[in-house]
């Protein structure tokens, strides 16, 4: 979907105040909408999502409760939270659940759908086809997310980052979580099923059509 489309599957507030771990399955096959209007925009399709789930998830920055640099997870929802890790990669996430309740979906793995001169720009790197932006980092960097855009409204067309919901449902596969040292054997990965754009490992021990 573009903006201006028919607003039927245009996300409302409610649809990301759900549970988180919904909202991360649902967020498969959305996409998003990057600096529209511009030589810079770029049109991508989300593959891989991870759901982080607040207070009652030990690998969640909310964990231990608000935060200055966790307080956007506890709402409201449809904005962007964005960290920066390791001192070097930005990573995105949607926050979820209602306002009070912390909750927010770490978006993997995106892939290029309109734009790849500017994606490939970006990256700077040689990357190119499925991989531009396969890894919360490198989805980051081929999109220009920056802590710059931490906070912003994806429900707003004026934001610099937009997001539609998808049409239909893709074939989801379901796995653990990556790089963590706690909750570890949560299965609140998802992905597209079979996409090139998923990063590693990929997985492949559950998969859903719906």
């Amino acid at each position: 979907m573009r903006r201006g489309d028919s607003p039927v599957t245009e996300p409302l507030r409610e649809w990301f105040a759900r549970p988180t771990e919904q909202v991360a399955r649902d967020l498969i096959g959305c996409t998003l909408a990057v600096d529209a209007g511009t030589s810079s925009a770029v049109i991508a399709r989300i593959v891989e999502t991870e759901a982080y789930l607040g207070t009652s998830d030990p690998a969640s920055h909310a964990f231990r409760g608000p935060t200055p640099r966790s307080r956007l997870m506890f709402g409201p929802a449809g904005h962007l939270y964005v960290y920066f890790t390791y001192g070097m990669h930005h990573c995105a996430n949607v926050v979820t659940e209602m306002d009070g309740v912390a909750g927010a979906v770490l978006l993997r793995a995106a892939a290029v759908e309109g734009g790849e001169a500017a994606v490939m720009a970006r990256r700077g790197d040689g990357a190119t086809g499925a991989g531009l932006l396969r890894g919360p980092g490198n989805l980051c960097r081929g999109l220009g997310i920056t802590r710059a855009d931490n906070g912003i409204d994806l429900l707003e067309p004026a934001s610099r980052v937009h997001l539609d919901r998808r049409e239909s449902t893709p074939p989801i596969a379901i796995g653990t979580r990556v790089g963590l040292r706690h909750a570890t054997d949560r299965l609140l990965r998802f992905s597209w099923l079979g996409d090139p754009a998923v990063s590693r490992p990929v997985p492949r021990d559950r998969g859903e059509t719906n």
